[in-house]
C-alpha cells in the first residue's frame, strides 16, 4: 500500500505508469510528472478507470475515502475506509491535555459510543444511528450525559471532516433532536445555616470525615483537589498546589492560618499510612483517598440528602464572601476561579495572596466559632473536633 513518503518519492518515466494502493485505488504518474488518483471498477464486464483528482491536492487519506464513497455510489463492495474508532483516536490525539474534562469525556465516549459503533465506517453513520443510541440514556434520566455525548460526537465528526475522513458532517444538527437538560446547582444551605450544619457534622461524623469536612470548607478546594494535597506542598506560609493538579491549570496558593494549621496537624495525627506523601492517604496504597469519600458519606446521611454535597461547601464560602463585602476578584481567587477575558488575565497576573490572607483569617474564624458552639452544645470532648 502507498504511503505519503512513497508518493513523494515517485518520479516520472519515459512512459506513463501507475502504482496500486488497495481496493482498486491507484496513483497514475504521467510523463510530465503529474500524479493522478484513479479508481479501477468493473462495469458491464469491463474495467473502467475513474479519475478522482490530482495529488497533492487530494491526499492519500482523502483519495481512499473518495474511492470508497464512489464505489458505494456504484453499488460495489465498499473498500476499507475510516471507522468511528479511527475518528475517535484522532480526536483523542488532539484533545488530550487541551481540555480539562478529557479523561471523563474519553471514558464516556468509549462506554456509550465507541464500544457500540466503533467498528462502523464513518460515512455509514447517520443521525438515526446516534439517536437510537441516545434514547435509552435519555429514558434513564441522564439528560446531561446525552448533551455531553452529542456535543463530543458532533465535534469528532467535525474534526474528521477537517482531517479529510469525510466530506461533510451528517451530525451537525443532531443536538436539536433532544431537549436541553435542566441545569440544577449543587445543593448547599445558606452560610447563615453553617452553625446547624457543623453541629450535625459534629454529632454524626467520624473523626476522619469531620477533619475532611473542615479542611474542605476552610480551603474551598474542589473535592479532587482536596485529596490531592501532598505534605511537601505545605510550607510555613501556604499550601501551594501545582498547576497540573488544579482544574484551571494554574498554580494555587492557600494562605495558612492557625485554624488551617490545626486541621493539618489533626489530619497528620490520624494517618494510618505514614509513608504516604498525601495528607489524606488511602490506607494501604500509595495514593490519596477517593475524591468522592466525603460526598459518599454526606449522601449516606439522611439529614444531608438533597441538602448538601461536598462541592456545595464552596458555594457556602463564596456566599459568605459576598455578604461580607469581600471584593469580587479576591473572592473568586479564593475559589481558584479565572476572572476576566484572556486579555485581562494577560495583564492581571496576581493571585491576590496578601488580601486573601486577611480574608481567610476571618472566614476561618467564622468556621471555628461554629465548631466551638457545636462542641459546647453537644458536650463533646475536645479531641472530637478540630484542634483550634
Amino acid at each position: 500500500m502507498l504511503t505519503s513518503k512513497k508518493i513523494r518519492a515517485l518520479k516520472p518515466k519515459e512512459t506513463r505508469y501507475q502504482i496500486t494502493d488497495s481496493a482498486g485505488l491507484a496513483l497514475r504518474i504521467q510523463r510530465s510528472g503529474v500524479k493522478s488518483w484513479v479508481l479501477r471498477v468493473p462495469q458491464s464486464g469491463r474495467i473502467h478507470d475513474i479519475t478522482l483528482g490530482h495529488w497533492p491536492e487530494i491526499s492519500l487519506m482523502q483519495a481512499r475515502a473518495i474511492a470508497r464513497q464512489k464505489k458505494k455510489e456504484l453499488e460495489l463492495e465498499p473498500s476499507g475506509s475510516y471507522t468511528v474508532k479511527d475518528a475517535f483516536k484522532f480526536w483523542c490525539s488532539k484533545k488530550k491535555g487541551r481540555i480539562i474534562s478529557y479523561k471523563d469525556e474519553k471514558l464516556r465516549l468509549e462506554k456509550y459510543i465507541v464500544s457500540r459503533i466503533g467498528s462502523r465506517q464513518l460515512d455509514s453513520i447517520t443521525p438515526p444511528v446516534i439517536i437510537k443510541l441516545m434514547e435509552p440514556i435519555e429514558s434513564a434520566g441522564k439528560a446531561s450525559t446525552v448533551k455531553r455525548l452529542l456535543m463530543r460526537v458532533r465535534e469528532i465528526f467535525d474534526m474528521a471532516v477537517n482531517a479529510g475522513y469525510l466530506h461533510s458532517n451528517p451530525l451537525s444538527k443532531i443536538t436539536k433532536v433532544f431537549a436541553v437538560p435542566e441545569v440544577r446547582h449543587m445543593p448547599a444551605p445558606d452560610w447563615k445555616e453553617l452553625p446547624i450544619v457543623v453541629s450535625q457534622i459534629e454529632s454524626l461524623a467520624p473523626q476522619k470525615y469531620r477533619i475532611l469536612f473542615y479542611f474542605s470548607l476552610a480551603t474551598l478546594l474542589r473535592p479532587g483537589e482536596v485529596v490531592s494535597v501532598r505534605l511537601d506542598w505545605i510550607s510555613e506560609e501556604a499550601i501551594t498546589i501545582p498547576a497540573e493538579c488544579m482544574k484551571m491549570k494554574r498554580t494555587h496558593r492557600i494562605p495558612l492560618t492557625p485554624f488551617l494549621i490545626s486541621l493539618i496537624n489533626a489530619a497528620k495525627s490520624i494517618r494510618k499510612n505514614k509513608r504516604s506523601p498525601f495528607l489524606f492517604p488511602a490506607t494501604n496504597k500509595n495514593r490519596p483517598i477517593s475524591s468522592q469519600a466525603l460526598a459518599k458519606w454526606l449522601h449516606s446521611q439522611e439529614v444531608f440528602k438533597d441538602r448538601l454535597v461536598a462541592h456545595g461547601l464552596r458555594s457556602i464560602g463564596r456566599s459568605w464572601f459576598a455578604d461580607n463585602d469581600v471584593p469580587f476578584e479576591v473572592a473568586e481567587a479564593c475559589l481558584a476561579h479565572l476572572v476576566g477575558s484572556q486579555v485581562v488575565r494577560a495583564y492581571q497576573r496576581t493571585d491576590f495572596f496578601s488580601p486573601r490572607q486577611k480574608i481567610m483569617l476571618s472566614w476561618h474564624a467564622y468556621i471555628e466559632t461554629c465548631a466551638r458552639c457545636a462542641q459546647v452544645l453537644l458536650k463533646k470532648p475536645e479531641e472530637s473536633g478540630p484542634s483550634t
